[in-house]
């Protein structure tokens, strides 16, 4: 496909789900869910985060999802999350993110029950940097 493209249009082909593997899902949220992807040429792991059209009811949710994917192509920095592409279809709109193998903070201090003090200054000190960065 990528061969034939460049033959016919001198140019790379759009990106397609067709270019990644989806495998078990990570987590769900109110719009959609998270799942663990592979792009198949590049067999990097990615998340892939599929947010449903239909259930974005009003203009002004589509347009908070249309910000969150415009100021996460700007960034990059170590302690902001990577969005690598965007995938449109008729009902979804897919995001192809740097993958957070840890899982969330949330979970992570749950499993610990508690974090010794320079520890929790570490990650707090990566938290306030990507705020930092990203106000």
């Amino acid at each position: 496909m990528i061969e034939e493209s460049f033959a016919t249009m001198g140019a790379p082909p759009a990106t397609t789900v067709d270019f990644y593997w989806c495998g078990k899902i990570l987590g769900k949220g109110a719009f959609g869910q998270v799942t663990l992807a592979m792009h198949k040429l590049s067999k990097k792991l990615v998340a892939c985060k599929a947010i449903n059209w239909s259930i974005l009811k009003k203009d002004s949710q589509k347009e908070k999802l249309e910000m969150e994917v415009s100021i996460l192509k700007r960034f990059r920095h170590p302690n902001v999350v990577k969005l690598f592409e965007t995938i449109d279809s008729k009902n979804h709109k897919l995001l192809m993110m740097e993958l957070c193998a840890g899982g969330d903070l949330l979970n992570y201090v749950r499993k610990r029950r508690r974090l010794k003090e320079d520890y929790a200054k570490f990650i707090f000190k990566q938290i306030i940097d990507g705020i930092a960065h990203v106000h």
